[in-house]
């Protein structure tokens, strides 16, 4: 089924046509929260926070690029919790190290934790993205940048996560 037909559906409070929405979107809305707050519980939070926001918001949503809108209000959704926590205490949101608080110690989920830290925010945001089957051109779409843009950088990121993994057989 295609996302036109579901945001209509979805539109119309259908929760079959929504269940659909929600397991075709996951991951994509999911890797988005996490290139963005860095948590793995935040980014599942901000995931679900997203979707709510998609059922009770669906009639107002116009026009093609459904994913992109969904996309779009998860990132949203994220930047403002930043902007929140960063308000209600002194922590520098840009710098943060706390990429691994929520995982396991195993070693090789550590070292990809540590490649990922090496690149830019963005360059970590492509990576997830399309890592979890979304499109360059939908990426360029919800980062405001051109599609060759995101192609390239996403191939930058790769080399630099390929050269650190080399480094550390």
């Amino acid at each position: 089924m295609n996302l036109d037909s579901l945001a209509t559906r979805v539109s119309q409070h259908d929760k079959r046509a929504f269940e659909a929405l929600y397991n075709e979107l996951r991951q994509a809305v999911y890797s988005a929260c996490l290139g963005i707050v860095k948590s793995h519980a935040l980014a599942e939070e901000l995931m679900q926070d997203t979707f709510v926001a998609v059922w009770t918001h669906s009639s107002t949503f116009k026009g093609k690029g459904y994913k992109t809108w969904i996309l779009t209000i998860a990132k949203n959704k994220s930047l403002n919790l930043l902007k929140k926590r960063a308000r209600e205490s002194s922590v520098d949101f840009s710098e943060n190290d706390s990429l691994g608080s929520y995982e396991s110690d195993v070693e090789l989920s550590v070292l990809i934790k540590t490649a990922l830290k090496l690149l830019s925010p963005e360059e970590r945001q492509i990576v997830l993205l399309r890592s979890s089957g979304v499109k360059a051109k939908e990426i360029a779409e919800y980062l405001k940048i051109p599609r060759p843009t995101v192609s390239w950088k996403y191939k930058e990121a790769l080399n630099k996560l390929k050269n650190y993994m080399e480094g550390k057989k």
